[in-house]
């Protein structure tokens, strides 16, 4: 299964990190959910379709049209008869929606 962690059950380091709004030059807040390189990897392909200039190792910004598409793009291509992924990528997008409630786009930000 892919998992998603927060702060708090954090094993590793080497992660990539979504974080409320803008990047501020903080990292660790216990708001942000976390993702190893592995679970990344799911998303990074729909991400790359949606955000050509993306930098790996962060800083990005994604706003809610972007969001849109990589969720299209992400939901279209791995069919329901993934339901790990299909998990996996509802709860990022509840995080992400909870998210744009508040504020007009997200940060990635790289290992």
């Amino acid at each position: 299964m892919i998992k998603i962690h927060t702060l708090k059950n954090l094993q590793q380091r080497d992660v990539f990190e979504f974080m409320h709004g803008d990047y501020k030059n903080e990292h660790w807040h216990e708001s942000s959910i976390f993702l190893t390189e592995e679970a990344f990897a799911f998303l990074h392909l729909h991400i790359d379709e949606v955000l050509p200039n993306f930098n790996y190792f962060g800083p990005n910004s994604v706003n809610l049209e972007q969001w849109n598409q990589i969720a299209f793009i992400a939901c279209t291509l791995n069919n329901s008869m993934d339901i790990d992924f299909i998990r996996f990528f509802n709860k990022i997008d509840d995080w992400v929606q909870k998210n744009f409630k508040e504020y007009t786009c997200f940060s990635i930000c790289g290992p």
